[in-house]
């Protein structure tokens, strides 16, 4: 894993495309790429990106904004991978809390986050626009 880049925009898109029904934009990716809060993380296999990170880094909390790894990636770990590395790397800095919001029907990816210690603490009624879904606001103390 390693820091993203301009030149990974595209490949980023790609993937972003085919994981949402409502991707970010190329500016979105490079509003975070000039953020001073923001980390963004890519994952390499073969010399092509296969999954990417994004998380906001605000004092003692940690927000995830993106995560997605590549269809013809997924269910080997990556995911799993990213999020453990990006909790060792941000555990040193003395964050305390990490948070993020998960479409209510993404079991898949609610399972992985309490794989990784994530509780559900909440819910935002109506969160994802394009199809009134609500998220289920997760949480994992350090």
């Amino acid at each position: 894993m390693r820091d993203m880049t301009d030149q990974d925009i595209p490949e980023v898109m790609e993937i972003e495309k085919r994981s949402f029904i409502s991707p970010w934009s190329r500016g979105m990716f490079k509003q975070t790429l000039e953020s001073p809060v923001a980390r963004n993380f890519v994952m390499i296999e073969g010399g092509k990106v296969v999954g990417y990170i994004i998380f906001y880094e605000a004092g003692v909390e940690v927000h995830i904004m993106n995560i997605a790894v590549h269809p013809g990636h997924r269910r080997r770990g990556i995911g799993l991978d990213m999020m453990r590395r990006i909790i060792e790397a941000v555990r040193v800095n003395s964050v305390e809390e990490l948070f993020l919001e998960v479409r209510e029907t993404n079991v898949p990816a609610q399972g992985l986050y309490e794989k990784l210690g994530f509780r559900a603490i909440g819910k935002r009624k109506g969160y994802y626009s394009e199809t009134n879904e609500d998220a289920i606001v997760m949480a994992l103390s350090l």
